[in-house]
């Protein structure tokens, strides 16, 4: 029997990858992979298996005549320009709201599955992370135009005669973010700063994020590809229990002592003013609410998730 082909856009960036890989251990090769072309992300996809790699810089019409030589089954919708930083609304409307919307159409015509990668940063320091208009705060270019797709999706749904869920990702880490630099999770920044500098550098501001697993993250994904009852909608998906940029810090300094990665120092952490212009543009405070059951069976115990995380980067720069 030919396996149906899936296409996963930013299949060779960080969660895009972690799908890839996790598919090809459920014997899952006929993908198809739409991204730029990095060296450095190659490398999370060097030992996958996959049929074609497209890359998305020549524009929609490529993207389109290059797929229609397969007969595609469902679309990942994972890729993004995630740069928070990023001031310019062209550049990012371009990436997140007019892409995703192609990806829409392509699938409502075909009578495929879509599944995208929505964002918690929709909420912005809203008081509660709940899927509502009244808890939805953009504050910068890329979560509004995250916002943007999200409304577009509601506001036609009705009409929708295929599967099309959005999932709202919550702050992901795990491996395959080595790429990433500033936008990399935390726990691999914090890491990131006691190898190279030997201390982490911790803003004097009291930040609360609800942290997710990147296999958790994929395992809800897939679960929601095969398991048909899961209606059309958005979702969040988090763990649904923050930890503080601090207790993330001493976590990660106590798996570092424990594997002599550093010596045991009261100055390992040490408090940075926050740069202005970061203050009206930073989420404060997020907790994933309202989970659905596929997100909360694959989510608990992330503290134990995070130290596995530290020891693994630790196990790689220790090879």
């Amino acid at each position: 029997m030919t396996q149906k082909i899936i296409v996963i856009t930013g299949g060779s960036g960080f969660v895009g990858s972690n799908l890839v890989k996790k598919l090809n251990t459920q014997g899952q090769s006929n993908i198809i992979i739409v991204d730029n072309y990095d060296e450095r992300k190659f490398q999370n996809i060097k030992d996958c298996q996959f049929i074609d790699y497209i890359t998305y810089k020549k524009g929609l019409a490529h993207i389109e005549e290059a797929l229609s030589k397969y007969d595609v089954a469902a679309i990942l919708h994972i890729g993004a320009n995630a740069d928070v930083l990023i001031k310019d609304a062209e550049v990012m409307f371009d990436a997140n709201y007019d892409h995703s919307k192609f990806y829409l159409n392509y699938c409502l015509e075909k009578k495929i599955p879509l599944l995208y990668a929505s964002s918690s940063a929709v909420y912005g320091n809203s008081s509660n992370c709940i899927i509502d208009n009244s808890f939805e705060n953009p504050h910068n270019v890329y979560s509004w135009s995250k916002w943007m797709f999200d409304k577009f999706v509601l506001a036609n749904m009705h009409a929708f005669e295929s599967r099309v869920v959005g999932l709202r990702f919550f702050n992901i880490f795990g491996m395959g973010e080595f790429h990433k630099d500033k936008n990399a999770s935390l726990p691999h920044r914090f890491f990131s700063f006691i190898r190279d500098k030997g201390f982490i550098d911790l803003f004097d501001k009291e930040i609360q994020r609800d942290y997710v697993w990147v296999e958790d993250v994929c395992n809800v994904i897939l679960e929601i590809l095969n398991d048909k009852t899961v209606e059309n909608g958005i979702y969040n998906l988090g763990s649904g229990n923050p930890i503080s940029h601090r207790a993330m810090a001493e976590l990660v300094v106590e798996e570092c002592v424990k594997r002599n990665i550093s010596t045991a120092d009261s100055n390992l952490i040490k408090s940075i003013p926050m740069p202005e212009d970061l203050v009206h543009s930073f989420q404060f405070h997020t907790k994933a609410e309202d989970l659905s059951e596929v997100v909360k069976k694959h989510t608990s115990g992330n503290e134990s998730k995070i130290r596995t995380y530290v020891n693994q980067l630790i196990d790689l720069n220790t090879a």
